[in-house]
């Protein structure tokens, strides 16, 4: 009797505990996904004098499996409120938010239609996500539509203009007649599991990139590498303090700490770290790496990824990493190559010789001072789940301590460096490179007003489906300002 309820319990741990266990750890853990809760909200702090809060670049919108055929989101980044569409042909398109007839919000109840447009739900003007045109509703050729475009005479104090009759006030004037009607469209790509979206304050490069985003997938099929999990977060500073912070290599020796440090106070982690533009022409020979199979690897990273179209645009560092026993004796851990794309991409690439780890970050301005910020990690597969999750957990938690700085610090307008310091050199020279992304900047920002009275339920960042293929929907603040209309033909 006793023998048949060991075999039973035994048979119960073998085919149903451990599996289960397994099955919990694996939905857990296989992709795992950090999200800031509590975000962070914009307070009286004074930033100082600072550089246009949007820059001009590429930026992370949202995840590819987050936007199905035929759905909509309503965005909002670089005080642009946009409508982001899935056509159902598969392809995403991005345009200006609101209806060119009465204001709608495309983003709220507009519908997929004739695979490419997007209906609008107040009175059905159609528009094509290839063209921003406005086409006749119904028809599957696509007819641009006409209308007459008016406008308010003075729309804030509603001054009327007399009519010839002189017994009515007319207080709407006609500006055109049987103009063709459009919205505004967006350049994306769908890239490496995620929409990205081009913003230029140029409207003469809004349709014309001037550089494009690394594809990955390559470099990760090579490397057998899977996506492993993802952090969001949600800062109030500056965009550039972020990405600033990958070039300020003296700041880890006072801000960051990890847990050996407090555990085993005679092992310390050592940083050291070189930053370069890619327009240098001795960079291949700074980036060189003492270790061989660490050079190699850098080498063809400098060459599959550095082109004469993006070198301008690009900043590449080294970071290696080391761990000091009673300060004397050093043992090689990793070392990273960095690329920072424009002023929001940064693909890290560690090589360690215990493990391979990419991570990819992104920094996406929702309104001025308030950034969201999404780290993903990919890993080579004999990593295990629990320990690619701490790796990105590890970031996160270094991330809680600039966090800290950035939330409560001012922008650095007026700098004290030391310029026979090489931090400091390197700073200086970083900031130099940087600021080429806010050319043309500041007069739209000027004329950029950010409206938040209009409510709507709360954004759901992830669902539990979401967990499972990689998936943060992002459902940003949105405007409404309309001040012209249009008739039918």
């Amino acid at each position: 009797m006793i023998a048949d309820y060991v075999q039973l319990t035994t048979t119960t741990v073998l085919f149903i505990i451990i599996p289960l266990l397994y099955l919990i750890y694996y939905r857990k853990f296989h992709y795992f996904i950090f999200d800031q809760r509590t975000k962070v909200t914009k307070g009286k702090t004074s930033r100082g004098k600072c550089p246009p809060s949007f820059p001009n670049g590429w930026f992370w919108i949202i995840n590819s499996c987050d936007l199905k055929p035929g759905h909509t989101k309503a965005i909002s980044y670089c005080g642009r409120n946009l409508v982001l569409f899935r056509g159902t042909n598969g392809t995403p398109y991005v345009l200006d938010a609101f209806c060119a007839h009465m204001g709608a919000h495309l983003g709220f109840g507009g519908k997929v239609c004739h695979s490419t447009c997007i209906e609008c739900p107040f009175h059905g003007w159609t528009f094509d996500g290839e063209t921003g045109d406005c086409v006749l509703s119904g028809v599957e050729n696509k007819i641009i539509r006409m209308a007459d475009k008016y406008e308010y005479h003075d729309i804030e104090n509603c001054t009327p203009v007399p009519n010839n009759d002189n017994t009515t006030n007319i207080y709407l004037n006609k500006v055109s007649e049987k103009e063709e009607i459009r919205l505004k469209r967006y350049i994306c790509r769908e890239i490496n599991g995620s929409i990205l979206v081009w913003y230029h304050s140029d409207e003469k490069l809004r349709e014309h990139p001037l550089y494009e985003p690394f594809d990955l997938s390559n470099e990760l099929k090579m490397n057998k590498m899977q996506p492993r999990g993802e952090s969001i977060n949600y800062i109030n500073c500056h965009i550039q303090e972020i990405p600033e912070n990958g070039a300020d290599n003296r700041h880890f020796d006072f801000l960051h700490q990890s847990i050996i440090d407090i555990i085993f106070p005679f092992l310390k982690f050592h940083w050291t770290m070189i930053s370069e533009r890619a327009t240098n022409p001795r960079l291949r020979e700074i980036m060189v790496h003492p270790h061989p199979e660490v050079n190699a690897y850098k080498m063809r990273l400098l060459d599959t990824f550095i082109n004469d179209s993006n070198r301008r645009f690009l900043n590449v560092l080294s970071l290696n990493c080391y761990i000091q026993i009673f300060s004397k004796h050093k043992i090689f851990i990793f070392n990273a190559t960095g690329f920072q794309m424009g002023p929001s991409l940064v693909y890290l690439f560690l090589w360690s010789p215990y493990f391979q780890v990419t991570f990819f970050q992104t920094v996406t301005p929702l309104e001025k001072f308030n950034q969201r910020l999404m780290h993903r990690i990919f890993s080579t597969k004999p990593i295990p789940y629990w320990l690619s999750t701490l790796m990105l957990m590890g970031e996160v938690k270094q991330l809680f301590s600039d966090m800290n700085i950035w939330n409560n610090k001012i922008f650095g307008a007026k700098l004290s460096y030391n310029m026979k310091n090489d931090a400091d050199k390197g700073l200086h020279s970083w900031r130099n490179w940087y600021t080429q992304f806010y050319e043309g900047c500041h007069e739209h920002e000027s004329k950029s007003l950010l409206c938040r009275s209009l409510a709507y339920p709360p954004p759901q960042l992830f669902s539990l489906s979401s967990k499972l293929s990689i998936c943060l929907t992002s459902l940003l603040p949105i405007d409404i300002r309309c001040s012209s209309v249009h008739s039918f033909e």
